[in-house]
């Protein structure tokens, strides 16, 4: 072995050989959930789309082990070593051995697990969450085979004279390596540097305040930078002074005093001018909480060139919303692909996206709650403490969006969301209701592109590009919506959404329902579910109705509903008036996973076949009729 602390190998699966590798008793259990393991097959999927015939092989990261008892045992990577392990074990390939130290249910699962028999398994339930996620993927996309075997990593060992402990204080205090996204800065830089007007606009800091993607901009302005320093509050005041004046950027940015939050207006143009204490500003404004975006700055930064050469009429089609793309889709041959001009535009595009970005699309505070900010509305509105109906249903419509988006971390409906928001005047007394009627009809142009099988990503690409041709040809809905497991999401969330819209305006559905536990379904949001339920189960496990009903067999849309793995796991095999105990005792937690689920047992005392069949024409007649 080197004298070196670690030597590295480039390895791919066929190389590994059937190799033991061990999690050792130190470190934590596997906590890679649903969103990291569709991260990364996401990735894969789009580097197999656009490499595969390149050779080229897709570098899942490093993997420091330390060789002990004939075994390597796993010191940093675990999580996708071990989710490339259940990919493998899937697939039925042994490309390596993979077991705990401690732990016995979970290296027993590890050991004896596949597709067929993994429910049935003790272990973590959060191998079984991601089991499901990649059987589903499989499902969508059968190429999982092909897209492992262009995995390759390295493996670091890990000489026997190091210290673990002090390997782990080095690697923990290490600097980290650059973002993407700060390589992009430095380029963009280079090129401003020695423009005419360097000395007036701070595009350093116009970067750094759009970067921080959970806290809103002009926070980042003020509370992080300026209520200390008089000296800096002056000179951003002169950058956005002269972005205002010189580069049209909107007017309604001048207009933000509305509400008790301090605004740029507030920061460029104070109401007294007097004022040379800087702390007036805190007796004199809210301060806002942090919030959590739903848009990393990279992925963000992809969509913004996607509407910057939208504006420009250029090619956007072969753009994947894909972060490992990010420096290539804004450079040549390594140097940016912008001159001054165009840099300065793209920036000054930058900002205005990332502040309407902040104020009409939704995200999430420190609870995980969602909600959403919007222009000129009473703060107490702003955070959904009082009940709004405009501002609740654009929250809704944009809940479905993110829950349904085909790659969770990439939400390519915000581009054509913010480029329509960018062209009008917020302040008109009917914007959100036009807002409303956006969101309703993209979607609906997205719910006949899902109907015909159509590439979602071509038609948004063309919404952005305004070349999209609306598709009136509406599919049968029964060859999409009874495929038991396999029916695609997307129907439960938008039925959910249509039921809650009908509850707070007409109510045609819930008429004369006596709804289960009083519950107030106007509380209801949507929220992130993954496990499809049998209303009449497949394996019943005591005395239920027998089903002999073709027409409406058990795997129909009428007797599904969309709910979470752990409400799945409770109600388990049992028959329909036995699960309902369990669903009145989560309803007393005030908590609603569905409507669908939440509508056939407030209606139905019984659930046959009868009642299925009238459910599933109702339901299918809603989806039908918000369609035209």
């Amino acid at each position: 072995m080197s004298n070196s602390i670690i030597k590295e190998y480039d390895l791919s699966f066929k190389n590994l050989d059937n190799t033991e590798f061990t999690i050792p008793l130190y470190q934590r259990r596997y906590a890679w959930g649903e969103d990291e393991v569709l991260q990364l097959l996401n990735d894969l999927k789009n580097f197999y789309i656009k490499e595969k015939d390149l050779g080229e092989k897709y570098f899942i990261g490093n993997i420091v082990v330390e060789k002990k008892s004939g075994s390597y045992h796993i010191i940093d990577g675990q999580q996708r070593f071990t989710t490339l392990y259940l990919i493998a074990k899937l697939l039925n390939e042994n490309y390596f051995n993979l077991s705990y130290e401690i732990r016995e249910d979970d290296k027993k699962f590890l050991e004896e697990f596949n597709k067929d028999n993994y429910k049935d398994k003790q272990s973590s339930l959060q191998f079984k969450i991601n089991i499901e996620t990649i059987l589903k993927f499989q499902d969508e996309f059968n190429k999982l085979e092909d897209l492992l075997k262009l995995c390759q990593f390295t493996i670091t060992f890990l000489p026997k004279s190091i210290d673990i402990v002090k390997y782990f204080e080095v690697m923990n205090n290490r600097g980290k390596q650059l973002e993407k996204h700060q390589i992009l800065k430095a380029k963009f830089l280079s090129i401003l540097e020695y423009s005419e007007d360097s000395n007036k606009i701070d595009w350093a800091k116009i970067w750094d305040y759009c970067s921080n993607m959970n806290v809103y901009i002009e926070d980042s302005i003020y509370y992080g930078d300026l209520k200390s320093d008089e000296k800096a509050l002056n000179n951003v005041r002169n950058s956005f002074k002269k972005l205002l004046e010189e580069n049209e950027i909107p007017q309604w940015l001048q207009k933000q005093n509305t509400t008790d939050f301090i605004s740029i207006n507030d920061i460029i143009n104070p109401q007294k001018e007097s004022q040379d204490n800087l702390n007036t500003y805190n007796e004199n404004f809210y301060v806002r909480q942090e919030y959590h975006s739903i848009l990393k700055f990279q992925i963000f930064l992809i969509q913004i060139l996607k509407i910057y050469f939208s504006q420009k009429d250029k090619d956007i089609k072969e753009i994947v919303v894909n972060d490992r793309y990010l420096i290539e889709y804004y450079t040549n041959n390594n140097e940016l692909i912008f001159d001054k001009r165009e840099a300065k535009d793209f920036l000054i595009l930058l900002l205005k996206m990332r502040i309407l970005y902040d104020y009409f699309i939704f995200k999430r505070d420190e609870k995980e709650q969602p909600f959403l900010d919007v222009f000129g509305i009473e703060k107490e509105v702003l955070f959904l403490k009082e009940d709004n109906n405009k501002i609740n249903n654009l929250l809704m419509l944009q809940l479905l969006f993110n829950f349904t988006s085909p790659q969770y971390f990439t939400q390519d409906w915000i581009a054509p969301t913010l480029q329509w928001i960018h062209g009008k005047n917020i302040f008109e007394d009917n914007f959100y209701e036009n807002y409303k009627n956006f969101l309703e009809n993209f979607d609906k142009e997205l719910s006949r592109t899902r109907l015909n099988k159509k590439n979602i990503t071509d038609f948004i690409n063309s919404k952005l590009t305004k070349n999209n041709e609306i598709d009136n040809e509406v599919a049968d809905f029964n060859n999409i919506l009874n495929l038991g497991t396999s029916t695609p999401h997307y129907w439960f969330y938008k039925l959910d959404y249509l039921l809650w819209k009908d509850y707070n305006n007409e109510k045609k559905v819930w008429k004369d329902i006596k709804i289960l536990n009083n519950i107030d379904v106007k509380t209801f949001k949507l929220s992130r579910l993954n496990s499809i339920e049998h209303i009449q189960p497949q394996h019943p496990e005591n005395d239920c109705d027998n089903w002999n009903n073709e027409e409406c067999n058990i795997d129909n849309f009428g007797n599904l509903a969309l709910i979470s793995n752990h409400m799945n796991s409770s109600l388990s095999n049992q028959c329909f008036k036995y699960k309902i105990e369990d669903i009145k005792k989560q309803l007393k937690r005030e908590t609603i996973e569905s409507l669908k689920i939440l509508l056939i047992y407030s209606k139905y005392e019984r659930w046959n076949e009868q009642n299925c069949c009238y459910h599933q024409e109702e339901m299918i007649k809603i989806l039908k009729e918000s369609l035209k």
